[in-house]
């Protein structure tokens, strides 16, 4: 709900929207429906698991993440 909010109230007006990650340890539709903006029309999910990695993995995974793409774009 939060990118939601930004893009509301704090977001430039030559900014792109904003995205945002949603991490659920379990089905709530109510949550989805009000998280995501209604003008949205392409959701997309890029894994979908049956149960949340714990935090060494979730860290473990985000630095991998981070190394990626630093090797990729050297300049940034």
């Amino acid at each position: 709900m939060y990118v939601n909010y930004y893009d509301r109230t704090q977001k430039l007006p030559d900014e792109n929207p904003s995205i945002g990650v949603l991490l659920c340890t379990d089905k709530n539709n109510a949550v989805v429906r009000y998280s995501l903006p209604e003008s949205n029309k392409t959701i997309m999910a890029s894994q979908y698991q049956l149960y949340l990695p714990n935090e060494k993995q979730l860290v473990k995974e985000i630095r991998a993440e981070l190394k990626r793409f630093k090797e990729e774009n050297p300049d940034r």
